[in-house]
């Protein structure tokens, strides 16, 4: 994360951190229905701790349940200081839920969740 991201106090803005947690269900969302998958509501955003602008950041999103035509993804933001070994700190999480979508908009059936945890994105 860079200083562009910051605001007043130093610390990366939460919609940039938030930016990455839609980016990347909608991306686990999508691989799982095969195609254009879009978010239809925020379940739940937590942010736990302040990310730093030279923070490395990953992000993990995995499936968590998969209905008729939707999809929930949940994700969690990992931290790590770029210059400095330590521990990796979870700093954020989030709930998002999709609807796959057809070429013209529509929403389309998806694949059935493998509870085994194969289908993880």
């Amino acid at each position: 994360m860079s200083e562009h991201d910051t605001n007043l106090y130093g610390t990366i803005r939460g919609g940039v951190v938030m930016k990455l947690i839609d980016d990347a269900a909608a991306a686990a969302a999508g691989r799982h229905a095969g195609g254009p998958a879009v978010t239809v509501s925020v379940d739940r955003m937590t942010f736990l701790a302040p990310v730093r602008a030279g923070d490395r950041l990953s992000v993990h999103a995995e499936l968590e349940r998969a209905g008729r035509m939707s999809m929930t993804v949940v994700v969690r933001v990992m931290a790590e200081r770029w210059n400095a070994s330590g521990p990796v700190a979870e700093v954020a999480t989030g709930r998002l839920t999709f609807v796959a979508i057809d070429a013209e908009g529509a929403p389309r059936p998806v694949p059935h969740l493998d509870v085994c945890g194969t289908d993880e994105q």
